[in-house]
């Protein structure tokens, strides 16, 4: 397979695996609103889908990097399929956290297989990676508008066997993937070390490398700036009597103009430190995602979907960028892992505390405490971390 082929077939898995996660921040909010969960409730469900791939991450991507990437990517791929459309035939809150536990990390390991690739084709690349992150986060404009206009429409059923066909072409595009950088020594790798102690004590070796400790931490910090645009923002606009299709553009336009931001990632990172970048980019992000609740009308709403994009949509190339360089080709997938499991962890715990913070002080307090939150560990990491890190991005 050739190169731009190769890249075409990462850039597809990128663009359907992350695609899952606007479909499910449109649907099931809005299903936990449907069958009567309260706000403490509804951030259960939505820490949920990230709660498997906290502990699982590390595993999955040291199990990429023994068996291959394409295989556990397929096998998650599949279950997402199946698993979708059993959402709304299951009306139980304990179920549906149940079912965000599992297609959580079936669409995490997706993500991951993706950005594990696109890592060993290239990494001394930004703009590669500032191109992926258009590609993957293109899927955004249409998914989630997708899925808003089919809730609308056909309802519950609709709007999650839709997701369950996107789990199908996900897969079809799987079977596109580049062999495995290391084809024949999987076998021979899988049982020897097979250990999940082993696997944390490799991901803990490197995440002393100083480069990679600074960008796991932006990463988190990222994350939960994006754990709250797609669980509790989704909340906000529907209190607003906005409908399921009006929801599904404001999230995809902040997803579409990340992408295209990301794009600007290379040449920007050539004349400014990438380090301050991300420090600048996520701090931004999230102040800016915290004032939502501020606005009411729809261009007001619009207007912080832009800039929350354009700011998100930088920081998430240059993440890669810095953590992809950091770590050599044969231990991408474990890397990634890192990144997930860290991002994961945010992706479980801001929902969850978001979803206290709104019983106990109400939707607009909560979004002014989490904004405050996040930009105090940011300035923390610049003073302890950043020095450190020092020019390891480029």
């Amino acid at each position: 397979m050739r190169i731009s082929r190769a890249r075409a077939a990462i850039f597809a898995v990128g663009f359907f695996g992350l695609g899952f996660v606007p479909m499910m921040t449109v649907a099931v909010p809005l299903w936990a609103l449907d069958i009567g969960a309260t706000p403490f409730m509804i951030g259960l469900v939505l820490g949920a889908r990230a709660a498997l791939s906290v502990v699982l991450s590390i595993p999955g991507g040291a199990l990429m990097d023994r068996l291959g990437i394409n295989r556990i990517a397929a096998a998650a791929a599949i279950a997402a399929a199946v698993l979708f459309p059993l959402y709304p035939a299951l009306p139980s809150v304990a179920v549906l956290i149940v079912l965000q536990l599992l297609t959580g990390f079936a669409q995490a390991l997706v993500w991951m297989a993706a950005q594990a690739h696109v890592g060993r084709i290239n990494r001394d690349d930004p703009g590669l990676m500032g191109r992926f992150s258009f590609v993957s986060t293109s899927g955004n404009l249409i998914a989630p508008v997708l899925c808003g206009t089919a809730w609308d429409v056909f309802g519950p059923v609709g709007a999650f066997s839709l997701i369950g066909i996107w789990g199908l072409a996900t897969l079809a595009t799987i079977c596109f993937l580049p062999k495995d950088v290391r084809p024949g020594q999987a076998s021979r790798e899988a049982m020897p070390r097979g250990s999940w102690l082993g696997d944390y004590r490799d991901a803990f070796r490197i995440m002393k490398v100083p480069a990679v400790a600074f960008v796991v931490a932006c990463s988190f910090l990222m994350t939960c700036v994006h754990a709250l645009r797609h669980s509790f923002y989704p909340v906000y606009l529907e209190s607003l009597d906005f409908s399921g299709a009006t929801i599904g553009v404001l999230v995809a336009v902040g997803s579409v103009v990340a992408g295209l931001s990301g794009l600007t990632a290379g040449p920007v990172s050539r004349r400014v430190s990438p380090n301050i970048l991300l420090v600048v980019t996520i701090g931004t992000a999230a102040a800016m995602l915290s004032s939502v609740v501020l606005f009411r009308e729809f261009w007001q709403l619009l207007g912080i979907a832009t800039g929350w994009g354009v700011f998100s949509g930088i920081a998430f190339p240059l993440m890669l960028y810095v953590l992809a360089r950091s770590v050599n080709a044969e231990r991408q997938g474990i890397s990634v892992g890192i990144r997930s499991t860290v991002n994961r962890f945010a992706g479980f715990v801001v929902p969850v505390a978001m979803g206290a913070a709104v019983d106990g002080f109400g939707l607009q307090v909560a979004f002014f405490v989490f904004g405050a939150v996040i930009l105090s560990a940011l300035c923390l990491i610049a003073l302890r971390l950043l020095p450190r890190a020092g020019r390891g991005a480029g």
